[in-house]
């Protein structure tokens, strides 16, 4: 169930991703830390623990991490201009990603 909406922006070198596991649910978890290389492991501290992280994912079964997989390779496709558009989705150029999260926020209020 989605309860909320943020975004969280990746290019920035900021955000550090971690993958987790506890009583067999697998979790993608991210935390903030100085801007660095784009996949460059930066020590955090030399530990970090649960409490600094924001588990952003959660995966119950592995399949479905395949089924993300594939959406973010078509995200890639779509960026690189690689994708296949004719294949049916639509690109909208448009989109303000920003505006479109505070929508969604000033209507649960």
């Amino acid at each position: 169930m989605i309860k909320g909406k943020a975004k969280m922006e990746f290019g920035t070198g900021d955000i550090r991703m971690t993958g987790a596991l506890s009583g067999g649910i697998g979790a993608l978890c991210c935390i903030t830390q100085e801007p660095h290389e784009i996949g460059e492991k930066v020590p955090v501290e030399d530990t970090w623990d649960t409490e600094q992280a924001e588990v952003i994912l959660t995966f119950t079964k592995t399949e479905s991490i395949d089924a993300l997989i594939a959406e973010l390779q078509d995200v890639k496709a779509m960026m690189n201009g690689s994708y296949p558009f004719e294949n049916g989705r639509v690109m909208q150029k448009d989109l303000d990603f920003d505006a479109f999260i505070r929508r969604e926020d000033i209507e649960d209020e």
